[in-house]
């Protein structure tokens, strides 16, 4: 076993070890050489690359004794199991397997990589490395099972960030293209990986099939993308490189690929109808109706950016009178309003929403319900169903339909959510849960929800077992009495209380709690920062003013410092701070997004493990929300069902940082009702403070928090 003889080397240190340390390794290399011709043709030798970088790590408290101390007791047995324990199981898993020498070798170099990125700093990261572990763990268990497919969509961007530890595996070209369909950059970006095998050609077709927008980025002579395009006789790509060749990479047809394929239209009209934002968006939304279409990676990407073009003139427009309000949108099709609501869900007003849905109703009263979202190809239908619910339509949508197509529509909603390859779709049926009271749609979904769990628990499908196991939680209170089946099932996946955060996870080794608060240059940015600043101006804190950022520490209780950029300094100033944390080795234990939404993928990129509360301060969609835990498994977030206003953040941030300061255990239910009575007396604030989500109440967060562990668990 690895274990008996890992702590037998020494890593390089730089010392001159002497000729009796030389001739005892040299002999205990010739013993192992030996004890390996006995064991049967399939086993391996231990790497001994790995075996020195698990002594170095081990030499971190500078005794090499099979452990390495970091000062915690629970934290150095989660890293022994990690570094030591992990290690060596997958070590084994190797040993055991029947496989060629190129793929062991595979494995062990992509094992020795990851165990390279250790280091006096990283070393403290550990929930970082035991993702990569149990992710190569669970990799080599699937290939055991012949389930590697099922296993690498289950986290798509996991997989592909740790795509060459399975690239040499049967059926990664089709993990690849399905990837495409939702990260295509990851796939492409990581082309070196695979450019050698024999599936990269398919991979790479199959992707610019889909995502026709991502793709022309590599449109370069000479990138090794470009050139494999080039060389392929297929339709679809020839169309691709025309549109490239006629027009240009900024060219709009690319997204109306479908079009230009099926013969609706040439490239010369596609090109002249994507320089019309109006007739781009009805040409957008007409394609994407259809099932599958071509570019349907791309029309998604494409169909947000247009209607938040559209959405955030009407949200900037909030004061003025209605006629002037929503001119721009009186001559839209029902179709195209709806859109509008499904794909600006994370910017949306709640006054945008409503007239926009009014429109609709009234735009459409000539078919049901029913029959305008089959002319849409149910396309973003749980999105749709979930708004309104949140905004108190869905019963007046409910009404537009038949008592048959209302309950078929319902049952549509909550089922086959198994099937998707991410829980987004779940999440919006949880979601949406907390906000529908009408007792027949909640019969129907209770019905639906135990009708799918038994179907699924015939099948022994554990994912989908889990997944509607969670959503039975949401009706154990609505229960009749003599009828405890969802009580039953939600007792066996309970979704925990994600009421408190523990005072010591919210501090650094040294007991300070270091807080970024990014600011963004957009037209609120500077009034934005100022209050922020004013809502500290007192003398329990210090504000020390380094140019392009600020920080402000505490005066009292325990020290909390918050370094926030000023919103001019948006990239000088952000990357001062990640130096200064880089070069102190500080990991901030809050972060705080202070800008629009399209803002936030810059701030939750820079997500660190050890980030215990997230503030996102604008919508908190199922994207933004998974990538945040997906960085940090243990965030608290809050978020907003609109974007958010310096009216609810500033009380917000200064009554955390109180509460954190005072050194007991941040408890959200008690400073949510101490946030609601500051922002009470505040009309508009108020207004704004109702659509804010704290993270006990966060169902989306819990719901993927949980379902992951248990995954973990079946894993």
């Amino acid at each position: 076993m690895f274990p008996s003889h890992r702590r037998s080397l020494y890593p390089y240190t730089g010392i001159v070890f002497s000729a009796s340390f030389l001739f005892l390794l040299t002999l205990s290399t010739s013993i192992f050489a030996s004890a390996d011709s006995t064991r049967n043709k399939n086993a391996i030798k231990p790497d001994f690359r790995i075996e020195r970088e698990q002594s170095r790590i081990d030499l971190y408290d500078s005794e090499l004794d099979g452990q390495v101390d970091l000062g915690d007791s629970i934290i150095n047995a989660y890293a022994n199991k990690t570094y030591f324990g992990l290690v060596d199981s997958i070590q084994q898993i190797i040993a055991d397997r029947n496989i060629s020498a190129g793929k062991i070798k595979n494995y062990n170099d992509q094992l020795y990589a990851q165990l390279l990125k250790v280091n006096s700093y990283s070393v403290y990261q550990i929930k970082r490395f035991d993702q990569s572990f149990r992710f190569m763990e669970g990799a080599l268990h699937a290939l055991n099972q012949n389930k590697l497919f099922p296993f690498l969509i289950k986290n798509v961007t996991q997989s592909l960030n740790l795509l060459a530890f399975v690239k040499e595996e049967t059926g990664v070209d089709s993990f690849l293209i399905f990837a495409s369909r939702s990260r295509p950059d990851l796939v492409f970006s990581n082309y070196n990986i695979y450019a050698n095998k024999d599936y990269a050609s398919r991979v790479i077709i199959g992707s610019a099939k889909m995502a026709p927008v991502t793709v022309k980025r590599y449109f370069n002579p000479g990138n090794p993308i470009f050139e494999t395009l080039r060389k392929s006789d297929d339709t679809v790509i020839k169309a691709i490189l025309d549109i490239n060749e006629k027009f240009g990479r900024r060219s709009n047809a690319f997204t109306l690929l479908d079009d230009i394929v099926n013969g609706a239209s040439t490239a010369e009209e596609a090109d002249k109808t994507g320089a019309d934002p109006r007739a781009y968006l009805r040409a957008m939304l007409r394609i994407r109706s259809k099932e599958n279409p071509l570019a349907v990676h791309s029309l998604e990407t494409e169909l947000e950016i247009y209607a938040l073009k559209f959405v955030r003139v009407l949200n900037d427009l909030h004061n003025e009178p209605d006629a002037k309000r929503f001119a721009s949108i009186e001559d839209f099709t029902p179709e195209e309003l709806y859109t509008l609501m499904v794909y600006s869900e994370e910017e949306i007003f709640t006054s945008t929403f409503n007239a926009l849905f009014k429109r609709m109703m009234t735009k459409s009263a000539n078919m049901s319900g029913h029959e305008f979202l089959e002319s849409l190809g149910y396309n973003k239908f749980r999105t749709f169903i979930k708004m309104c619910a949140s905004f108190g339509k869905l019963g007046e949508f409910l009404d537009s339909m038949s008592p048959l197509h209302k309950q078929m529509l319902m049952i549509k909603f909550a089922s086959g959510l198994e099937t998707y390859p991410d829980l987004s779709q779940a999440v919006q049926v949880a979601d949406a849960f907390s906000s529908i009271t009408d007792s027949l749609v909640l019969r129907i979904l209770k019905a639906t929800i135990r009708f799918e769990y038994l179907k699924l628990n015939a099948k022994n499908n554990q994912r989908g077992l889990i997944i509607y196991g969670l959503l039975s939680n949401l009706f154990v209170n609505h229960q009749p009495q003599g009828d405890n089946w969802f009580a039953s099932i939600s007792s066996q996946y309970a979704l925990p209380p994600f009421d408190r955060i523990a005072s010591e996870k919210l501090f650094g080794r040294d007991t300070i709690s270091r807080w970024i608060i990014y600011f963004y240059d957009d037209e609120d940015g500077d009034a934005s920062f100022a209050t922020f600043l004013r809502s500290f101006a007192d003398n329990k804190y210090t504000i020390a003013d380094s140019g392009a950022y600020i920080l402000l520490q505490s005066r009292t209780g325990l020290p909390v410092h918050i370094y926030a950029n000023k919103p001019k300094h948006e990239y000088d100033g952000q990357e001062a701070i990640e130096k200064l944390f880089d070069q102190n080795k500080f990991e901030p234990n809050v972060m705080v997004h202070r800008g629009h939404s399209y803002y936030a993928y810059k701030t939750i990129e820079k997500i660190k493990e050890s980030t215990q509360v997230f503030v996102l301060g604008s919508c908190g969609g199922y994207n933004s929300i998974s990538s945040i835990i997906e960085r940090s498994p243990d965030a608290n977030i809050i978020s907003s069902k609109q974007i958010g206003t310096m009216f609810v953040n500033n009380p917000m941030i200064r009554l955390l940082a109180d509460h954190i300061s005072s050194s007991h255990d941040l408890q959200w239910l008690t400073l949510w009702t101490q946030l609601e009575a500051k922002v009470k007396t505040t009309p508009l604030a108020y207004e704004g403070f109702l659509d804010y989500i704290p993270p006990h109440k966060n169902l989306g967060a819990i719901f993927i928090k949980t379902y992951n562990k248990m995954m973990e668990q079946v894993n």
